[in-house]
């Protein structure tokens, strides 16, 4: 299980790593939009989030609940404006999307 718990991770830092790489890249041109890339992301974050509650709730390890609903919230509202930004192509949902994530990323190395 702990093994599992390990891929999981490592699935889930690749998800954020995409999320965060594509919008360093894109900030390079003029016209930055939010593009598949991001909500397939998304997915895999929320997918491998999940996850990781899982595999720490059957191992017995402590899960902090309101920790993980905020972390939930923000990767939903991540998967959601990236699907409204691709739909869209509207600039503000892309850096959402940026912002967004890196609060996630705030979120899960910050809150103890």
């Amino acid at each position: 299980m702990e093994t599992l718990r390990y891929v999981f991770l490592v699935f889930h830092l690749f998800g954020f790593a995409a999320l965060l790489g594509g919008v360093f890249f894109q900030l390079r041109g003029k016209d930055p939009v939010a593009g598949g890339y991001m909500l397939s992301s998304a997915v895999v974050q929320l997918v491998t989030g999940a996850g990781l509650i899982w595999t720490r709730t059957a191992q017995d390890l402590p899960v902090d609940g309101a920790k993980t609903g905020v972390k939930l919230a923000l990767d939903v509202l991540v998967a959601v404006t990236a699907l409204i930004g691709m739909r869209n192509k509207q600039p503000w949902a892309f850096y959402a999307v940026g912002s967004f994530t890196a609060a996630a990323a705030v979120v899960a190395v910050v809150w103890k």
